[in-house]
């Protein structure tokens, strides 16, 4: 992802990616986010859901005495052509949240954003027509 995309992710959602800038021997997203552009959209509206879903749970607390700790990404990347967003913390909602984030990334162009498939070209791929490496 390109540094940009990557700093603004990072300013919005300064809890969720508190670990960015640690060293690579903390934590694998040190590394950054793992992925192209077309995924930005994607895990910014998955990290609003979640932060804004914590921070209704810390506002209205539930009757019952658990208690959602903050969601802090470990590493965010493509793999087998679709997006991973592993993570600590959260609850099964969050869990869910990310799951279906994930199965999602297998219908956008991870290049551009628009409708992609899963494709395999040597690599399991998810892109649009567009971006889709040809071979020789």
């Amino acid at each position: 992802m390109r540094e940009e995309l990557d700093k603004e992710l990072c300013e919005k959602y300064p809890e969720i990616f508190r670990d960015r800038h640690a060293p690579v021997t903390q934590t694998p997203m040190g590394f950054g986010f793992e992925c192209g552009d077309g995924w930005y959209d994607l895990i910014d509206a998955l990290c609003k859901k979640i932060q804004n879903y914590i921070d209704w749970e810390r506002k209205y607390p539930p009757p019952h005495d658990e208690k959602i700790e903050q969601v802090v990404a470990a590493q965010v990347k493509e793999k087998f052509g679709g997006l991973r967003f592993y993570f600590d913390g959260g609850n099964d909602v969050i869990r869910g949240m990310v799951m279906m984030a994930e199965e999602m990334s297998y219908s956008i162009c991870e290049e551009c954003g628009n409708k992609g498939r899963l494709r395999i070209n040597g690599w399991v791929i998810t892109r649009c027509d567009e971006h889709t490496p040809q071979k020789d």
